[in-house]
């Protein structure tokens, strides 16, 4: 059988997929975008999922050098998160792909409805942490 031969940019748009795939992960990327975070302030955002899902999310992309974590000595001890230099270039990368889900909205839904109701319909079957979840419209 001959080998499958991939083209550069594919293999490196698979690397970029895995680096940021995960249910968590842009939310986490998205969040740690708008400035550096404490622990508790950051998993506010993301209470509907369990504490060790979240802290798994956190070290995945602390070991990849998307995030830092800072933990000052403290009593209680605090610990920081924020982007690297790297992780700070995905924040266009996420504006981008916000245009293009706005886009996306828009041809997809119906007239009639919203696209906070298209949103919530299209995430509330897949994420049980979006249950609940109100969605502010712009």
């Amino acid at each position: 059988m001959d080998d499958l031969v991939v083209g550069y940019d594919s293999c490196a748009l698979a690397l970029g997929q895995d680096l940021i795939a995960g249910k968590w992960k842009l939310s986490i990327l998205w969040y740690l975008g708008k400035g550096t975070k404490r622990f508790n302030e950051l998993y506010s955002y993301f209470r509907y999922t369990s504490r060790s899902v979240f802290i798994r999310k956190l070290h995945e992309l602390e070991d990849s050098g998307l995030i830092k974590k800072k933990i000052y000595p403290e009593v209680p001890v605090r610990v920081e998160y924020s982007l690297t230099e790297i992780g700070s270039k995905l924040i266009p990368v996420l504006y981008a792909l916000i245009d293009w889900s706005n886009e996306y909205i828009e041809i997809q839904k119906e007239d009639e409805i919203s696209g906070a109701s298209f949103i919530h319909n299209s995430l509330k079957d897949k994420y049980k942490g979006y249950k609940g979840v109100s969605i502010l419209v712009r």
